[in-house]
């Protein structure tokens, strides 16, 4: 069975459990962007033709994984082979986010950089010139800070949202939002109680017009749970903002499926998100016994549990409307 096929036949059991029904997430790219492999994160260009996204190594318990952003193109409607990023390749880079213009990509990197004392990672970004994309620049204090700052997504209006461990949060992780100044940026700021909790924050994903923000937070009592529970492997939750941002709830099925979700992304126009899950054959309870042959087949598969890019309508994020 299909990657794809298999997420329709998941659709149809929904149908059965109670899970809602709707839209269902599509496989972004199957075979070239999700593929057997890690994938941790997506962006879409504004156009829709360049596509740059995380890869990670496998790691033992409690070793480092080797994280790189790759980069694929859409020509005649196919994905070129991925290659790493110019800028990537040496260094822990995760988390690749455009601008809604295109003309910047953020990520996050624990790289050196002059007067940085420690390994942590910070906030980078490259910006489009005549001849491809800039040198990586690290950006100025106060956004960026001895602690670690990940997960950066940009409005139209050049504001940063991102999450950060810094001291005066108010949990492990908390998502905070920064202005353009003249200087750089305006002192980061807490989102707030209605999104951040003493657990951890992540990823935030911040539509054009900063009217919708989706995250990735672990350890929340209402997570979608897959066979067990054995640690708080996360969903997604969306936040709207009416003058100030609504108290996060679980996105839901069929965005969350029992296993891990991550790294959502809006698109240029706001219309689709994009995320990373885990989902696969053994999220949910085997049916029958599996015979060692299906086993070697299924974790070879794209399916296999590891993380995959998915697509799916951002209708979905509010069901009846």
């Amino acid at each position: 069975m299909s990657a794809l096929a298999f997420l329709a036949a998941a659709s149809l059991m929904s149908a059965f459990t109670g899970q809602a029904s709707g839209p269902i997430p599509e496989l972004v790219g199957e075979g070239v962007l999700s593929t057997a492999d890690d994938e941790t994160s997506l962006a879409v260009s504004p156009d829709g033709k360049t596509a740059y996204f995380g890869k990670r190594s496998p790691a033992t318990y409690g070793g480092i994984a080797l994280d790189v952003i790759c980069v694929t193109l859409l020509q005649h409607g196919r994905w070129s082979p991925p290659e790493v990023a110019v800028f990537s390749g040496q260094y822990r880079d995760v988390g690749p986010s455009f601008s809604p213009d295109g003309s910047r990509l953020f990520f996050a990197s624990n790289r050196p950089a002059p007067g940085k004392p420690g390994k942590d990672f910070d906030l980078w970004y490259v910006e489009r010139t005549a001849g491809g994309w800039s040198e990586p620049r690290r950006l100025p204090a106060p956004v960026n800070t001895s602690a670690q700052e990940i997960g950066v997504s940009v409005t139209a209006a050049g504001v940063l949202y991102f999450a950060s461990d810094r001291p005066g949060g108010k949990g492990e992780f908390d998502i905070y939002r920064a202005k353009p100044s003249a200087s750089g940026y305006s002192e980061p700021e807490n989102v707030g109680e209605g999104i951040n909790t003493e657990g951890s924050e992540v990823y935030p994903a911040i539509d054009p017009a900063e009217t919708v923000l989706v995250f990735a937070a672990t350890g929340r009592p209402d997570e979608v749970i897959g066979i067990h529970r054995e640690y708080a492997h996360g969903d997604l939750y969306v936040s709207r903002r009416d003058g100030s941002w609504s108290e996060a709830r679980n996105a839901g099925t069929p965005i969350n499926s029992g296993a891990k979700e991550s790294a959502p992304a809006f698109s240029a126009d706001g219309k689709s998100l994009y995320f990373v899950s885990e989902r696969g054959f053994a999220t949910h309870r085997l049916p029958a016994r599996i015979d060692y042959r299906s086993l070697r087949q299924k974790l070879s598969s794209t399916l296999n549990g590891l993380g995959n890019l998915y697509r799916i309508d951002v209708r979905a994020l509010t069901p009846g409307k």
